[in-house]
């Protein structure tokens, strides 16, 4: 008789948090408000993407609920992804655009990770872009064989951040000449010291966000582009070597591929753990709605940002293997 009425205790209590995880997604989002928090500053790559997303993801979510685009710089990323497994809302109405080195600070630095990246659940990426290493014309680095025999001084905003990694990674791997000056409060800030003629270069930034936040002279007048990091090259970079292309023998290449698979979440969108299924769905299919609505398509060629979308499905498996990789193969 006990044992009947305790479960029947536990069934009770139960209830709300039952029903909750059972409610239909649009009844769950109506009136409701999603914070769509960006791990960087105000106004680079991240914040462009993430606040484009913002704008358009109310009308293709269930209940169109308002969407607040919120920032949380801090530590390479590294803040928002603890803030996001510890203390964020599990119930679906908080997304995160992540860093993409965070796969690497999890991998290397387990002390310092206060998240695990496969417990999130993964919405998509917006984009796929490709990684570049650039110099300064008046540096007269013209090639990545340059930085092979004579120090080039690059800008960085932390050790974590991805313009801090690439150069060191290429340095140690590769043999690589670059000079890094960490402390830099942002990409922007970085290339105002390049016009300045404090640093040569920058490693590690985005070349759809360049382009769209910097424009087309980048490349006629101001830079030169040495190398690119990613899974593919971008179609107007062809004739820049891929970060894999250096790998003089098969463990260097699976280290460089590693690097080069953080720009699959170079504009990733995750929930946070333990957020119903269906609720999950609903957010996958409607991050797919998003990035193929006409309005938002428009207003991305508009600022000249590329949209090369990656399912959130793919995203879960990818982040899943980045964060089992082997500590010792990618810190040779």
């Amino acid at each position: 008789m006990w044992r009947t009425c305790a479960a029947a205790l536990i069934i009770a209590a139960a209830g709300p948090q039952l029903a909750l995880a059972q409610q239909d997604p649009a009844e769950f989002y109506a009136g409701k408000q999603v914070k769509m928090i960006c791990s960087s500053d105000v106004g680079g790559g991240y914040d462009v993407y993430s606040r484009l997303f913002a704008r358009h993801l109310g009308k293709h979510l269930p209940g169109r609920p308002i969407v607040l685009p919120i920032n949380m710089p801090g530590a390479a990323g590294v803040t928002a992804a603890g803030y996001f497994a510890n203390s964020a809302a599990r119930n679906g109405t908080e997304l995160l655009m992540v860093v993409q080195t965070l796969p690497m600070v999890q991998v290397t630095q387990a002390g310092k990770a206060r998240f695990d990246l496969g417990a999130f659940n993964w919405i998509g990426n917006m984009d796929e872009s490709a990684n570049v290493f650039v110099a300064s014309r008046s540096s007269g680095v013209r090639s990545i064989d340059d930085v092979m025999t004579r120090e080039l001084v690059v800008g960085s905003t932390s050790p974590n951040a991805i313009g801090g990694i690439l150069p060191d990674v290429t340095n140690r791997i590769l043999g690589t000449k670059f000079k890094i000056i960490h402390g830099y409060k942002s990409g922007e800030a970085i290339e105002i010291a390049m016009q300045r003629g404090e640093v040569n270069g920058r490693a590690g930034a985005s070349w759809s966000a360049m382009k769209a936040l910097r424009g087309s002279s980048l490349r006629t007048e101001e830079i030169n582009v040495l190398l690119q990091a990613g899974n593919r090259k971008e179609p107007d970079l062809m004739d820049v070597p891929l970060l894999t292309d250096l790998a003089r023998t098969e463990r260097e290449r699976a280290a460089l591929a590693f690097y080069s698979g953080m720009t699959a979440l170079a504009r990733a969108i995750a929930t946070t753990p333990e957020v119903p299924l269906e609720r999950v769905a609903a957010l996958r299919k409607a991050f797919d709605n998003t990035l193929a609505d006409p309005d938002l398509i428009a207003e991305a060629q508009k600022s000249n940002l590329e949209i090369r979308p990656l399912s959130g499905m793919a995203l879960q498996d990818l982040v899943e293997r980045m964060t089992r990789t082997d500590r010792a193969l990618i810190l040779p």
